[in-house]
């Protein structure tokens, strides 16, 4: 069937990455239309900047058509391309981790410095505090594997349920228990002095 025959949109995700394997750019434009949301989404939760997020989306979708070869029919066309949008987004938080911290030093010693002393001051450490938390959060991802890494996004920043993660997946509800268990056992290792701080307070 040509392309300008074939309705897109009739097709499943599977049937869309077959043909984009065959040179039909027809077909990943409308996995990009179906995807991108989701896509943006999980790289938002990430970055927690929607510039960077719009970068490591773009260049997500991008790395999927390059490497559409790498893809395997036997498994389901979404988790493949979550998992290439969250490895985009950690490799982009490994490249700023430093600048990062640099600019939460600066803006915590801002804030306090300049804050008047109101009621406010409590507020604005608080921001401060849930910010170092959320950034250590996503440092920390690079101690996952990929298995664990992508669980643990689609479980705490996506709020799926065991059950459509491990239909996502392709994998039983079992096997995503113990990738989330293991990633919450490392994240908490990575994590220690923060445990530390909030349970001296």
């Amino acid at each position: 069937m040509k392309s300008d025959q074939t309705n897109w949109q009739d097709l499943t995700d599977k049937e869309l990455a077959l043909a984009l394997k065959q040179g039909e750019d027809e077909a990943f434009e409308e996995l990009v239309r179906r995807h991108q949301g989701r896509v943006y989404a999980v790289a938002y939760r990430l970055t927690g900047n929607r510039e960077d997020a719009l970068d490591v989306a773009q260049d997500s979708l991008l790395k999927a058509y390059q490497r559409i070869e790498a893809w395997q029919p036997t498994g389901s066309f979404l988790p493949w391309l979550l998992r290439l949008t969250t490895n985009q987004a950690i490799d982009f938080l490994r490249r700023r981790k430093r600048q990062r911290h640099e600019q939460l030093d600066e803006t915590f010693v801002g804030e306090t410095e300049h804050a008047p002393i109101e009621p406010s001051v409590s507020d604005t450490g608080q921001r401060v505090r849930a910010q170092e938390i959320d950034e250590r959060i996503r440092e920390a991802l690079v101690v996952l594997s990929d298995t664990q890494r992508v669980v643990f996004v689609l479980r705490h920043f996506e709020g799926l349920q065991l059950s459509e993660i491990a239909e996502e997946l392709g994998c039983t509800v079992g096997s995503v228990k113990v990738h989330l268990f293991r990633a919450l056992k490392k994240l908490q290792k990575e994590l220690g002095d923060l445990y530390e701080k909030d349970s001296g307070r």
